[in-house]
């Protein structure tokens, strides 16, 4: 007979931890790697801690901001946030939009009547994808030197291709007058959402993933990957010959990862899963041998001639990340069908490209250089993306298996949707019992 629990978790990543913390029913968790985390785990490379990508904690949910505050009550670090572009051979603060100065004359100017001229400009429509958003909301001259570029050089594809309602609460959109302030003199650092966040002093990010797994480590089961999930017995087998009956299923795999492995899903729908566009992220990590190499935590470059569309200052993030005297960073690069990347030659050529922008030099003594690879990194919002997986999700429900996290829910997804994903979908299925 098959091990039964009222409810199986699949995946003990942000969004599977926070449903196993705040459910109190009959759970376990199935984890297809060593240790829980999913991309909040950290790994350490000769005395270096790395994230997996990126990551910093903000959140505007005060139940989440009050959570992680008792999951690591001593362990956060406060940040005004330090955020740049490099472009044109000069730093701007970020966002571009509000912060020209330092620009050349020209460029600052086509920016600014590329605003003036969408703002006279009455809409007739909503905007058609995400370059007509673009276009209509900053004007030709900021979409031309930054939002464009930055954009392809990210997602890889026809920003026409691609919807704009994602970006709601998350890009700022200054008016006017906060365009000449910042085009006349250095600009605000108080813009957009993470202008604060909290970063852990020790652990990295994979403090917060330990903090979360600790109350419920008894039912997670690490090197466990589930292979095949079967909607109609309510069963499902795993890469190790066990069989699990549930009588719910939570589930934070990815979309088309999940339709590789459930049966009886219409040929349709499955394409459809399957399908879904994302994509995946190299990151490459880089330790220095030479303290503070910058004042900032993160660096935007929409050119193509350096390879990394963003880096982060991981060493500015908390200051035990580094041995002393020695500083890091976390380069960030998408793939895509019109940019292929080898994995193998991305550690060099972001040195080298780091030399070239000016953020270290030859003379700097590299003590790391480690690539991780992200399978899925992004998802992509397509202009069909939503309709699609509203109907993925209808079929999946009528099962009993419920999505949760940035993944399974095709969403994009900060860290504080992804705890608050998986809490509420807990309360909902506490409130049942």
């Amino acid at each position: 007979m098959p091990e039964h629990h009222d409810i199986i978790i699949i995946g003990a990543g942000t969004a599977g931890l926070a449903a196993a913390n705040k459910l109190h029913r009959d759970c376990i968790l199935l984890e297809s790697e060593d240790r829980p985390g999913g991309l909040m785990r950290s790994k350490v490379i000769n005395g270096y801690t790395f994230d997996w990508a990126g990551h910093i904690f903000f959140t505007s949910i005060p139940r989440i901001q009050a959570w992680v505050q008792s999951l690591l009550p001593d362990n956060l670090i406060d940040h005004q946030r330090e955020s740049w572009i490099f472009s044109k051979g000069v730093y701007t603060r970020y966002p571009f939009q509000a912060n020209t100065y330092g620009l050349p004359v020209d460029v600052v100017k086509e920016c600014l009547m590329g605003l003036i001229e969408a703002h006279q400009t009455p809409r007739q429509a909503p905007p058609a994808h995400f370059l007509d958003w673009i276009l209509h909301t900053y004007g030709k001259g900021i979409a031309r030197h930054f939002m464009v570029p930055y954009n392809e050089k990210i997602w890889g594809r026809d920003l026409r291709t691609m919807s704009y309602t994602w970006l709601e609460g998350r890009v700022p959109r200054p008016g006017l007058s906060e365009f000449i302030d910042g085009a006349l003199a250095e600009g605000r650092r108080d813009m957009g959402p993470n202008a604060r966040f909290q970063y852990p002093r020790t652990g990295g990010m994979q403090s917060l993933a330990d903090a979360l797994a600790r109350p419920v480590s008894s039912t997670i089961r690490l090197n466990t990957p589930v292979t095949r999930i079967d909607p109609v017995a309510h069963t499902l087998q795993t890469g190790t010959g066990e069989v699990f009956s549930y009588t719910e299923l939570i589930v934070t795999a990815p979309l088309p990862a999940l339709a590789g492995m459930t049966d009886s899903m219409p040929d349709d729908l499955r394409r459809e899963a399957e399908s879904l566009a994302f994509l995946p992220v190299i990151c490459v990590n880089v330790g220095i041998r030479r303290p503070e190499i910058t004042e900032k935590h993160w660096i935007y470059y929409p050119e193509p001639e350096f390879l990394f569309h963003r880096i982060f200052v991981q060493g500015n993030a908390s200051p035990t990340v580094c041995p002393p005297g020695s500083f890091s960073f976390t380069a960030e690069i998408t793939v895509s069908e019109s940019k292929r990347v080898d994995p193998s030659r991305s550690g060099d050529r972001t040195v080298n490209d780091a030399i070239a922008a000016g953020l270290i030099s030859r003379n700097d003594g590299i003590e790391c250089v480690d690539t991780i690879t992200i399978p899925y990194g992004y998802v992509v919002p397509t202009d069909d993306m939503t309709a699609r997986v509203d109907r993925i999700r209808q079929y999946y429900e009528s099962f009993g298996i419920h999505l949760a996290g940035r993944f399974a829910e095709w969403k994009y997804y900060n860290m504080d949707h992804a705890l608050d994903a998986g809490w509420t979908l807990a309360d909902t299925l506490s409130g049942r019992r």
